[in-house]
């Protein structure tokens, strides 16, 4: 599989849909970057990364990694599964278990020309009229693919990059010695008849190709040709063939004789209707997502472990699945069924988004995580308490969105949550999936709050509803009049006066816009806990834009908030991992909810739905109150102290003693002393030259530094100003 789609399909749960193209295109330059590329150029693809992922996975995300060129990606668990290390001469690019080093190539290096090489004559007459054919607004770019080919010739380099220069068309010949050959982001709209060559890894990715020719070099061993407008495959393709990778063209069949070395196939998002009866045997992952399949073949390659086919037409599968298939994507289809027995191989299982009214009984003996929301299920199998997966976690069973009853979750919940059981954890969502409702206009859904509103009211929140996320929001304020908080008097007027607010602060808008985003989609519990989320947000808010300036007792009490609501929230996820077929989204409000008043979570509303299958006992809300208050004596100081809002209230009130700080800290990080402690706790840890050690003990003394550094500043300033 491609390092970009491995990375990808371990990331992509870190970044909404809007985001997710942008997302792609950054990974793939990061799996490839171009020789020219510096670290500069690196660390502004993490921060694209960092700024579009979901604030949760953040931190997944990082970059200048103990004070150097490092950077890396971690996956969900927290594994490192891309890593980017520069130094004076180059840059390591780490995945896949696979390690390669570049020669980083200088503008001036580029530039210099190998047309004096004496095994270049040849190459130079035809690339000579390659470059004079070329369209005015070509020729500089023509010129400079030609300098990169000179150089590869003088240089014996095996990897020609041509991306992103615009390229029309490229000459038939190219230096003998090349066996990468990457030509994304150009404008091709073919490639050459008779491309010359021993070519093995052949990428033109984002351009305006509607063919391919069959007469491409048998050496080819990996060809990517995503998004581009290819419409019919050759009869004939490269018989050395082991990765082909179409994704987003146009292709409506493929051809029944496809090369027998082949191991990876990708289609998505294409329009095939069928696949061929017998597809090469030695296929291990097939993409066919995103197409106009009614049927899979019934005999699929033997060897097949990654089968993924969703958004398809799909009605039902084959009675018999490869014997070692581990990966089944089937979700966003018609299926009504599936097959009685599935490969005991199978570890994730996504059948999500189809008809099925019942789930078999005999689930894959290494099944790890199963996505069967948003069907017709009204039932589990009587055999689930039972299952024990051979994983080294307890299996997951996602039913989130599927028409149970209160009765039967009720009575899930308490045969799941007893102390001995062992069986897989389900996940539900609660909610009436019958009822289908209209998104009102966001200035109307406004007036069932604000209900004396002056006609120039309603045209400013006429013209918010071309803001993104607008209709999210009006969606979710229809939702909280439907909710249990508003039986309070006192309600009603909150979120009349917070909307008044948010007509005149923009930020603070945009914030609730992308809060309410997914805060409908179950239960009114959602939409609480939603509203949580913004009234938390709007007191953030607020401090960061100096509302408690004036007021730091007030500020402190702010901070207590936030932080205790941190810790309601660790707390949940604790009881979460204990309790099965419970939605998560009760688990977090109930905590909130129950411990408004002995916390003084001023954010936090009186009612919720459904707390009564939250799975939260008495003793869970006497512990959870108990160590929040130890937490806080223990750790509040310390976490005050490097609380983002509290340094911008200091850079406000107290400019002198924040620059002075920050002065220090970049003193600390450029001189030695840095560095000192780091190669200090590696040797009398014994490990010395580890870049891992290295990276996670700079993170550590990082860490440290800011901690006393901003504890030392909270302290004086809070003296100064005589606030305990």
């Amino acid at each position: 599989m491609p390092l970009k789609e491995e990375i990808w399909n371990k990331i992509s749960a870190f970044f909404s849909s809007e985001h997710q193209v942008e997302a792609q295109n950054c990974i793939a330059y990061l799996c490839h970057p171009p020789e020219t590329a510096s670290p500069e150029e690196i660390k502004s693809k993490f921060e694209c990364l960092r700024m579009l992922a979901f604030p949760a996975y953040a931190d997944n995300i990082q970059y200048s990694r103990g004070g150097a060129d490092q950077y890396c990606i971690l996956s969900e668990n927290s594994q490192e599964i891309l890593s980017i290390v520069f130094n004076t001469e180059g840059y390591t690019v780490e995945g896949g278990g696979k390690s390669v080093t570049y020669t980083r190539v200088t503008e001036s290096e580029q530039a210099s020309s190998a047309s004096g090489s004496k095994d270049a004559v040849n190459y130079e007459l035809i690339w000579s009229e390659w470059v004079k054919e070329a369209p005015a607004k070509e020729a500089a770019n023509r010129e400079e693919a030609v300098q990169r080919m000179r150089d590869c010739l003088k240089n014996n380099k095996t990897e020609l990059r041509l991306k992103i220069l615009g390229l029309t068309t490229i000459p038939a010949y190219i230096p003998e010695q090349i066996t990468t050959l990457i030509l994304d982001n150009n404008e091709l709209k073919s490639l050459p008849e008779n491309l010359q060559g021993n070519i093995k890894t052949l990428y033109a990715n984002s351009n305006q190709l509607t063919s391919i020719p069959a007469t491409l070099p048998d050496t080819i061993q990996e060809m990517e040709l995503s998004i581009n407008r290819i419409t019919e495959l050759p009869e004939r393709l490269p018989s050395a063939l082991q990765s082909l990778d179409l994704f987003h063209n146009k292709i409506s069949c493929l051809p029944e004789n496809l090369p027998e070395e082949l191991r990876y196939l990708s289609v998505y998002d294409n329009s095939i209707r069928t696949l061929p009866a017998h597809l090469p045997s030695g296929i291990t992952h097939l993409n066919v997502q995103s197409n106009s399949l009614t049927a899979l073949p019934e005999t699929l390659p033997p060897g097949l472990k990654t089968l993924e086919a969703g958004e398809n037409a799909l009605t039902s599968l084959p009675a018999s699945l490869p014997p070692e298939l581990q990966v089944l994507d089937v979700s966003k289809n018609q299926i009504t069924v599936l097959p009685e027995t599935l490969p005991p191989t199978i570890t994730t299982l996504d059948v999500s988004r189809n008809a099925l009214t019942n789930l078999p009984e005999n689930f894959p003996a290494a099944l790890q995580i199963m996505q069967a929301s948003r069907n017709n299920l009204v039932r589990l199998p009587e055999s689930l308490p039972h299952f024990r997966g051979e994983g080294p976690q307890p299996t997951r069973i996602i039913v989130e969105y599927n028409p149970f009853s209160e009765r039967t979750i009720q009575n899930m919940q308490r045969l799941m949550s007893s102390v001995d059981y062992q069986g897989p954890r389900v996940l539900f969502a609660m909610g009436d999936f019958s009822i289908v409702r209209v998104t009102r206009p966001l200035h109307q859904a406004v007036q069932g709050w604000l209900t004396n509103l002056e006609e120039e009211d309603v045209n400013q929140w006429r013209a918010f509803e071309t803001e993104v996320n607008a209709a999210a929001f009006s969606m979710f304020l229809d939702r909280l009049s439907d909710t249990q908080n508003t039986r309070h008097p006192d309600f009603k007027e909150q979120v009349s006066a917070w909307l008044m607010r948010l007509a005149e602060d923009s930020a603070l808008r945009e914030t609730a816009f992308i809060i309410a985003m997914g805060a409908t989609i179950s239960c009114e519990d959602r939409v609480t806990l939603a509203y949580h989320q913004m009234q938390e947000a709007t007191l953030v808010h607020d401090a960061e834009r100096g509302a408690f300036d004036s007021h730091l007792a007030e500020l402190i009490m702010a901070g207590r908030e936030i932080f205790r609501l941190e810790q309601i929230e660790s707390l949940a996820r604790e009881k979460v991992k204990r309790l099965f077929f419970i939605d998560e989204v009760e688990v977090f409000l109930g905590f909130q909810n129950q411990l408004r008043e002995s916390l003084s979570l001023t954010t936090m509303t009186q009612d919720m739905r459904f707390y009564n299958v939250s799975g939260i006992t008495e003793s869970d809300l006497d512990e959870a109150e108990i160590r929040i208050k130890i937490a806080e004596n223990r750790d509040f100081h310390k976490w005050f102290a490097l609380w983002g809002p509290w340094h911008k209230v200091l850079e406000r009130i107290a400019p002198e003693e924040w620059r002075e700080m920050m002065a220090k800290r970049a003193e600390c990080i450029e001189t030695d002393e840095y560095q000192s402690r780091v190669n200090a706790e590696l040797e009398a840890l014994g490990i010395a030259g580890d870049p891992d050690a290295e990276r996670m003990a700079g993170m550590r003394i990082m860490e440290e530094i800011n901690q006393t550094l901003f504890t030392e500043i909270m302290e004086n300033i809070l003296l100064k100003k005589e606030v305990r």
